[in-house]
């Protein structure tokens, strides 16, 4: 290893030796001849590369150091000193932190061997990776060895940070000097930050030293540049010597939010500032480097809050207390108490945690610094178990019994199984299996829920509250005729199902196992249903369906049907002695094609373009079918929709109006005056007069058009309800919206 070459103290401009002296300026010619022999200086670029200046002179500095009586003592007693900076007095604030010793290079240290540097103890590596020129023009430009430089860097293994040479003169500047290091460090990774080199041209008057920038202007000139170059994820510093940070920015403030690195050639520092690096010398003799270079130590400074935070967790809130200094809290979640995950972040000390599913919380305080979060020490980890019990089942199991089972929940050390009353729960056992069972009266009138508890007690929440099943099924069967057919809803878990008959007052009672039962059409009579489970040999029903009064049927069906389209197929009027309905299709040579039947007034069509369609009600006798007449014929190709509005009012009468639909013959008007809709009139036009109104506690109206003539009709869909008096909160009965409940 080799050792620090003799400081010369600050960098001079001039040396006087035996009488001479000898200056040096930009404009100078790319060789000097000094002494006993002759140093090669690469010429500065024409942008003005104010950190060539600084490296020509040091180097002039340094030669005639080494050939002084003085520096040859100073050199011998560096190397006397032993390692890197052993001759440093370090601020004692920095005892006991590990120190890293690091080096910063240019294109002026030529063509670097980092094999050698890192065999020589150098494990770290700030580079330059660019600057703005110090003219006028102010010319942003790369380091000319950047590349090769981070490059060689990276592949023997050091870590990397990088530096810009700023000249900025405003804060856009600022931010574009950090934008134009993100993008040339795209597909790179740093190890250390990126500082922001702000100073004063050596040895000549740069653009920033004519600007006349107050002190707060250039801090802040170093804050536009940290917080935007943070902004692409990186970490960011301010460099600078002692005179700037202590007159020309303000240094403290700085230090605050950002990294520091302070330029002092001197074995003691003294800065009051918050610093975490010091170029301490620019005279190391390193291997795999020609000439001299900047040498800095690095002290392992910890941003983190130093604070013990104490986690709680009750009633589902976690607390914790305030951490002296921490710009926020992330809470932590595990799964198995080891491996944990991100939670949230808060800037509080409280969390609620519903809706969370970790079993376990902890909490570490943080403070926000050159772009990154510093965490102290993760808090203790509580206990929350939040988990509910999922895929509760409750299923009968015999007379008055009725077994619940759950899944198990991880690391649950038991249950409790809750009946739930009238909204109140009561606890009736405690279980460590899955399941139980639960005895007693009227158990249809109760719900059952379940939690978890763990080994520490520590309860989890309540799963969802279930319905228990009592001994009949739950649900009563909605009944109702079609023609002579009696058919009823299909109730869940029913073995099977009672008829009562009411003829004459002779009451007699049929089970049955299907949900329909054909009617003897010769009589006259009363009928509902009940469900029924049979249990241990005993039955038991439902409460009774609603009654079905049976006056005979017509043979075909009375009535006719009334044809209508809407969104998304056909829909029509009911027909009481219809038992179905039967859809047809209309060829191109006339003949109509069975495409479905339904028991209900509405057929859903997917492909209706140029479909002429009809519908016919039917019921069955002896096995035959019997036909009403076949309804009016209707293609579906008129989806548009009116906007209808009120023109004007008066106590007796309303006039509407509705936009007109393209080629529509006529429009359809239907009245709603608290008893459902009811076509009022057909109109040409796209205006209506609405009369009678003058009782009237409740109107409203819809509009549709259709096209066509009475054979075949195209029929649009049902405009806005347009309210005419009162309004949807002051209806008498439901909305009605198409022809399904218009007949149905």
């Amino acid at each position: 290893m080799k050792f620090i070459k003799a400081a010369s103290g600050a960098v001079i401009a001039g040396i006087i030796i035996a009488g001479m002296t000898l200056t040096a300026s930009a404009d100078e010619v790319s060789k000097e001849v000094i002494s006993d022999g002759a140093i090669a200086v690469t010429n500065a670029e024409k942008n003005d590369d104010g950190g060539y200046l600084k490296y020509k002179h040091n180097l002039i500095a340094n030669k005639f150091a080494s050939i002084s009586p003085a520096g040859r003592i100073k050199q011998n007693y560096s190397t006397i000193c032993g390692t890197f900076g052993s001759y440093l007095t370090h601020d004692s604030r920095f005892d006991g932190m590990n120190r890293t010793y690091l080096i910063d290079v240019s294109q002026w240290q030529g063509k670097i061997d980092w094999k050698k540097v890192k065999a020589d103890g150098i494990n770290d590596v700030i580079i330059r990776l660019g600057y703005r020129g110090y003219g006028s023009a102010g010319t942003l430009m790369m380091d000319n060895s950047f590349y090769e430089n981070i490059n060689g860097a990276k592949a023997a293994g050091l870590k990397v940070g990088i530096y810009f040479y700023t000249q900025a003169i405003s804060y856009a500047e600022a931010r574009a000097e950090a934008d134009f290091c993100a993008n040339a460090l795209k597909g790179y990774t740093l190890d250390l930050p990126v500082y922001y080199d702000i100073e004063s041209v050596d040895y000549d008057y740069g653009r920033l030293d004519h600007a006349g920038l107050t002190k707060a202007q250039k801090t802040k000139l170093c804050k536009e540049f940290c917080n935007r170059i943070e902004s692409y994820g990186y970490e960011s510093g301010v460099y600078a010597n002692l005179y700037w940070l202590n007159n020309m920015i303000n240094g403290p403030e700085l230090g605050n939010d950002y990294k520091t690195w302070v330029a002092a050639y001197m074995s003691q520092l003294n800065y009051a500032g918050i610093y975490d690096m010091w170029q301490y010398s620019s005279n190391a003799d390193i291997s795999g480097i020609k000439g001299s270079v900047d040498i800095n130590v690095m002290y392992d400074v910890n941003y983190a809050p130093t604070t013990k935070v104490n986690l709680n967790i009750e009633n589902g809130v976690l607390t914790w207390n305030e951490a002296a200094g921490a710009d926020g809290y992330t809470v932590y979640g595990s799964d198995n108490g080891t491996d944990t995950y991100e939670v949230a972040n808060v800037t509080g000390t409280s969390f609620e945690i519903d809706g969370q599913t970790a079993g376990k919380y902890c909490v570490a305080a943080y403070n926000y610094f050159s772009g990154k979060n510093h965490y102290g020490k993760i808090s203790n980890m509580v206990d929350s178990f939040r988990q509910a019990p999922e895929g509760v089942d409750a299923k009968r199991n015999g007379i008055n019994k009725v077994m619940v089972s759950w899944d198990a929940v991880p690391e649950a050390a038991g249950y409790e199984v809750y009946t739930v009353t009238d909204g109140k729960l009561m606890r009736i056992s405690k279980t460590a299996d899955t399941g139980f069972e639960i005895i007693g009266k009227n158990l249809q009138k109760k719900k059952v829920a379940v939690r978890a508890y763990n080994k520490n007690g520590l309860c989890g929440e309540f799963s969802e509250q279930v319905d228990l099943p009592g001994n009949a099924p739950a649900g009563v069967p909605t009944a109702e005729l079609r023609a002579n057919r009696l058919v009823w809803t299909a109730v869940p878990e029913a073995d099977g199902y009672i008829i009562t008959r009411n003829l004459n007052g002779k009451v007699s009672e049929l089970a049955v196992n299907d949900t329909s039962y054909f009617v003897d059409d010769s009589q006259t009579a009363d009928f509902y249903v009940k469900a029924y489970i049979e249990l241990e040999g005993e039955k038991f029903y439902t409460e009774r369906s609603n009654i079905c009064s049976f006056k005979g049927v017509n043979y075909p069906p009375k009535g006719s049907v009334e044809l209508d389209s809407d969104a998304d197929g056909l829909t029509w009027n009911k027909i009481d002695d219809a038992l179905g309905y039967v859809v047809y299709e209309l060829t191109n040579d006339g003949r109509e094609v069975e495409i479905g039947r339904v028991d209900r007034c509405h057929f859903s069509i997917d492909d209706t373009e140029a479909t002429v369609f009809l519908v016919k009600g039917y019921n069955v006798k002896n096995d035959q079918e019997f036909y009403t007449e076949a309804s009016n014929r209707v293609i579906i190709s008129l989806p548009e929709v009116t906007e209808a509005a009120l023109v004007s009012k008066t106590n007796d009468y309303a006039v509407i109006s509705w936009n007109d639909i393209e080629d529509c013959d006529e429009y359809m008007v239907y009245l709603d005056k608290g008893e459902g809709y009811e076509l009022y009139s057909t109109v040409r036009g796209n205006m209506a007069m609405i009369g009678d109104l003058k009782d009237a506690d409740f109107a409203s109206v819809r509009v549709k058009g259709y096209i066509g003539d009475k054979n075949v009709v195209s029929y649009g869909l049902f405009s806005n309800q347009l309210y005419i008096i009162g309004d949807e909160k002051s209806r008498p009965t439901k909305e009605v919206l198409d022809f399904d409940d218009i007949f149905g």
